[in-house]
C-alpha cells in the first residue's frame, strides 16, 4: 500500500509546536484529533479530500491543497505566519520601479 506522501510537507503550529504533516494519513490523523466543536465546512472538505485520496478518487496533491486550506483558515499554517524576507524585498522593489 502506498504511503500517499506529500511532495512538500505541510507545516502546522499547534500550541507553539511546529509539526510536519508528510502524508495523507498524517493529515487524516491530525484531522481526527481536531476538536469536534471547531469542525466546519473547510474541515469537512479536507477530511473528505484525504479520504478520497486514499480511495484513489482524488490525487495526493489535491488532498494536500485541501488540508493546506484548512490549516490556513484555522490559523495553523506555519508558512503563512512569518513573511518571507525575499518576498518582502521583491514587493518593495516593484513599488520603487512603479514610482519612477
Amino acid at each position: 500500500m502506498t504511503k500517499l506522501q506529500f511532495f512538500v510537507p505541510v507545516k502546522v503550529t499547534v500550541e507553539d509546536t511546529i509539526r510536519e504533516i508528510n502524508t495523507v494519513r498524517d493529515a487524516i490523523e491530525f484531522l481526527r484529533r481536531w476538536p469536534k466543536g471547531r469542525r466546519g465546512p473547510v474541515f469537512s472538505c479536507a477530511e473528505r479530500s484525504c479520504n478520497a485520496a486514499i480511495a484513489g478518487q482524488m490525487t495526493v496533491d489535491q488532498a494536500r491543497q485541501s488540508f493546506v486550506s484548512f490549516a490556513r483558515i484555522a490559523g495553523l499554517l506555519e508558512d503563512s505566519r512569518q513573511p518571507q524576507p525575499w518576498l518582502a524585498g521583491a514587493t518593495h522593489t516593484r513599488r520603487r520601479e512603479a514610482e519612477k
